[in-house]
C-alpha cells in the first residue's frame, strides 16, 4: 500500500511573493483614485475650454457685426446715399472745424462750389439712370484729384461743395481746373457717352483779409459760380473783391 502523500508547507517567502502586503493595495487604489479624479477634472477642463473658445468666437462674430452696423449707421448720417460725398450738414461741420482751426495760424481754406451745367436737359434726354450715372461719374473724378486731408460734400441736387486747406491760390483754381477738364474728357469716354456734361466752378479764399466765416465763404463762392454760368458755363471763376457785395442776393443759400 503506498504511502500518502505529505503536503509540503508553504514558506513565509512564498507567500511574500504572491501577496502584496496592504499598504501597496492602498497606495494602488489611491493612486487609481486620484488619478481617475484628474482625468475627469482634466476632460472638464478641455470641455469648458472648447465652450470658452466657442463663447469667445461668437462674441468676436456679435462685435464684427455690431462694428459694421455701427459703421453703416455713421455713413447713412453724414454720407449721401447715392454719391457717397458727404451730405451738406456733415460738410458744413467739417468745413467750420477746419476753418476754425486754420484762422488760429492765419493759414487759407478755399472753397469750391461746383454744379453739372445742363443736368436737367441730360435727365430729359438720357434719363434718369443716365443723371445718376453722371452725378458718380463727377463724385469720382473729384475723389481722385483730392487728398485725404480735403473734404468733399453734395450741397443738394447736381451741386457739389471741395474744402481744401493745402493750396495758395494758384494751385487752388489748378485743382479746380483739372477736375473740370478731366469730368469733361470723362464723360465723353462713357458708353453711351453723356455729351454735355461739363463743370462750372466758382473759387473763394478764407484767409485773415476776407474773414474765417463759413457762410460768407460760401456766398463768395457761390456768387463766383453765378459768374461762371452767366459767361458761359464750363469754366472756373475766382470770387474777386467785388463779391462780397453780392451777399445778400445769396441769403437764402447757406451752409
Amino acid at each position: 500500500m503506498a504511502a500518502p502523500a505529505s503536503s509540503t508547507p508553504t514558506s513565509p517567502t512564498a507567500r511574500h511573493r504572491t501577496e502584496l502586503p496592504t499598504w501597496a493595495l492602498l497606495t494602488l487604489l489611491v493612486v487609481l483614485v486620484i488619478g481617475g479624479w484628474l482625468w475627469r477634472r482634466s476632460r472638464r477642463l478641455a470641455q469648458e475650454t472648447a465652450r470658452l473658445a466657442r463663447q469667445h468666437r461668437a462674441l468676436q462674430s456679435i462685435h464684427h457685426r455690431l462694428r459694421n452696423e455701427s459703421e453703416q449707421l455713421r455713413q447713412q448720417a453724414t454720407n449721401d446715399p447715392l454719391t457717397g460725398a458727404l451730405n451738406r450738414q456733415a460738410f458744413a461741420g467739417g468745413l467750420r472745424e477746419m476753418l476754425e482751426h486754420l484762422s488760429h495760424y492765419a493759414k487759407p481754406v478755399h472753397l469750391i462750389v461746383l454744379d453739372l451745367d445742363h443736368f436737367k436737359a441730360i435727365n430729359d434726354r438720357l434719363g434718369h439712370l443716365a443723371g445718376d450715372r453722371a452725378l458718380k461719374l463727377v463724385t469720382g473724378v473729384v475723389h481722385e484729384h483730392l487728398d485725404s486731408a480735403d473734404l468733399f460734400g453734395r450741397f443738394g441736387g447736381d451741386e457739389f461743395l471741395i474744402a481744401s486747406a493745402d493750396h495758395d491760390a494758384a494751385s487752388a483754381h489748378a485743382l479746380a481746373e483739372a477736375i473740370r477738364v478731366a469730368v469733361d474728357a470723362e464723360a465723353l469716354r462713357q458708353t453711351p457717352p453723356l455729351e454735355g456734361l461739363t463743370l462750372s466752378m466758382g473759387l473763394a479764399q478764407a484767409d485773415p483779409d476776407s474773414g474765417y466765416a463759413a457762410d460768407a465763404l460760401f456766398a463768395r463762392a457761390d456768387a463766383a459760380l453765378y459768374e461762371a454760368k452767366r459767361q458761359g458755363r464750363n469754366r472756373v471763376v475766382v470770387a474777386n473783391p467785388q463779391t462780397p457785395e453780392r451777399l445778400n442776393a445769396f441769403a437764402e443759400r447757406h451752409l
